[in-house]
């Protein structure tokens, strides 16, 4: 490769997109074990009691949405990859394409980004409201 990219730009630019989603993906990491710990810790729930038994439909689908956010957070990443080619004006493919439009990478990790972000907030929520809701006795 060259010294320089042609586009200098770009690394800047991904380096921080890229730390967004490296931070998302280890919170949500950490927030799938999150309703295990709670259960156990602060709700006072006996050793002998299966989690099962308390933790409801909106903890799985936070699960489900934490971990569609790691993936959409790993296809940023192979994507930013392969945007980074880009900066030095190398041919780049995504997938089983030889050469894929800069356009086409760019709405893709545009994509994956919010993707990633969405999930992680919307399983957010997810935990906290089932916490409110068994906190109230429903």
């Amino acid at each position: 490769m060259d010294s320089e990219p042609n586009e200098p730009w770009k690394l800047a630019t991904n380096d921080k997109y890229y730390d967004v989603v490296k931070t998302i993906m280890g919170l949500s990491t950490a927030s799938l074990l999150l309703p295990v710990f709670l259960a156990r810790n602060f709700l006072n729930l006996e050793q002998s009691t299966p989690l099962t038994e308390v933790l409801g439909c909106s903890i799985y689908w936070a699960w489900f949405l934490f971990a569609a956010s790691i993936l959409a957070g790993i296809f940023f990443q192979y994507l930013s990859a392969k945007w980074m080619r880009t900066a030095w004006g190398k041919k780049t493919g995504i997938f089983f394409s030889e050469n894929t439009k800069e356009s086409t990478i760019e709405r893709y990790m545009n994509g994956s980004f919010w993707l990633c972000v969405l999930m992680f907030f919307l399983g957010l929520i997810l935990t906290v409201v089932f916490f409110v809701n068994y906190g109230h006795g429903a």
